[in-house]
């Protein structure tokens, strides 16, 4: 994988723009709140960042497969280093729910880009093991982001948010002089030129619609994180903003240092029984994270959780590379992160009147959701396994009937 320029492009630039966005974790929410922003209003920043993210979501993958996927990537990472700067300037909290939704557009243009890109640099064959390489540096932002930023919170809230919108352009500079800027290769080009107009029964084939589902579940987690972590793990668990970052890093290391191996098995088994076993394993940790009265058992749980990850997600993002026709990549990847999005959304408006009743609640609901989602996502991912080894390989397009 380090021979493949490209790839380590995309993944520096995607570490680098995800340890600032990880600076911010931590903090965002303890920032808003000493600005007087009460659980209602934090909870809108977290819908406010959802619902733009959502609904821009498909559009970026659109503008990115025909405008291009570097500039993409440039123009959502130069509005994410302003917005950083910018909470500095408000005091008032109401106004952090419309920096949120601006953010929800700038963050919608990196990760549809990024994936993309990664397929049509990628062969097939080695997709399992580029994703999985691709997210031990994804999860390597969020090791460095979280710990730098809980310690520089340490002697102000601003200094994590002005780390962040350095390491965005960090980023940049990593895009503009690493990645070709390739609009669009001549077969593809042919391809579509060629082939039918892409219509949305297509992007809700049945081997995309397993990986839209398990998509769902896993995002329940980010409306949770978004919304509620930090307030759960300060207020009932009497943790610090260090021991809050400390908690990503744990979750952060393992699934780097084992990403790359759950990507070359993803690359030699069968994908289905991957996301079945790894994703199952999770859910006792959400009822274990409901019951713990402790922090440090949460990071030493974080860190478990980071290892079946690091299995899971592999095996996801290769079964829906292998489930993309050439023509609609980033669609494909757009509309992943869109149903995953309403699933983060769901989590964040579901969960906060939950955790008012009992901080408990939410996270076994989120457990046993997440639980029903890897039961029928990787069922229909097997179904499709079954009916790809049915068809001539060499014909893409029965993949997708």
């Amino acid at each position: 994988m380090l021979r493949n320029r490209t790839l380590v492009a995309i993944a520096l630039s995607v570490c680098a723009a995800y340890t600032g966005i990880g600076m911010v974790g931590p903090v965002r929410v303890l920032f808003a709140q000493s600005h007087g922003a009460s659980l209602a209003i934090i909870g809108a920043m977290a819908s406010a960042y959802l619902v733009s993210n959502f609904v821009f979501q498909y559009p970026s993958g659109w503008l990115a497969d025909r405008w291009g996927r570097k500039q993409v990537m440039v123009l959502g990472l130069l509005v994410q280093a302003l917005l950083s700067l910018l909470y500095l300037l408000i005091a008032d909290p109401i106004l952090f729910i419309a920096l949120r939704f601006i953010e929800g557009m700038a963050a919608a243009a990196i990760l549809p880009s990024a994936r993309a890109m990664i397929i049509d640099v990628v062969p097939a064959e080695k997709q399992g093991e580029a994703f999985g390489f691709f997210g031990a540096f994804f999860n390597a932002g969020f090791l460095l982001g979280p710990g730098l930023g809980g310690l520089l919170a340490t002697t102000g809230y601003a200094s994590a948010f002005i780390g962040a919108a350095l390491f965005r352009l960090i980023a940049i500079v990593i895009v503009i002089t690493m990645l070709p800027a390739v609009r669009k290769n001549t077969s593809i080009a042919r391809d579509e030129e060629a082939g039918p107009p892409i219509s949305y029964r297509t992007l809700f084939a049945l081997p995309l619609l397993g990986a839209y589902i398990l998509a769902f579940g896993d995002y329940l987690y980010l409306g949770f994180d978004l919304t509620l972590l930090p307030l759960w793990m300060h207020d009932h668990l009497g943790a610090s903003v260090a021991i809050i970052g400390l908690a990503y890093m744990a979750w952060a290391i393992p699934n780097i240092i084992f990403s790359t191996v759950g990507g070359r098995l993803a690359d030699r088994v069968r994908r289905s029984l991957m996301i079945a076993i790894f994703g199952l394993a999770q859910v006792p940790l959400y009822f274990l994270y409901g019951v713990t009265t402790m922090a440090i058992f949460v990071v030493v749980l974080f860190a478990v959780h980071g290892l079946f990850y690091a299995f899971i997600q592999p095996a996801v993002d290769a079964h829906l590379a292998a489930s993309s026709r050439s023509t609609m990549r980033a669609r494909v990847q757009g509309m992943y992160s869109t149903i995953g999005l309403i699933g983060a959304f769901f989590g964040a408006n579901v969960f906060s009147p939950l955790y008012a009743i009992n901080y408990r609640l939410p996270l076994f609901t989120m457990g046993t959701l997440f639980g029903l989602c890897v039961i029928l996502g990787s069922t229909l991912v097997r179904i499709s396994e079954a009916r790809t080894t049915l068809v001539d390989p060499l014909k893409e397009e029965t993949s997708f009937s």
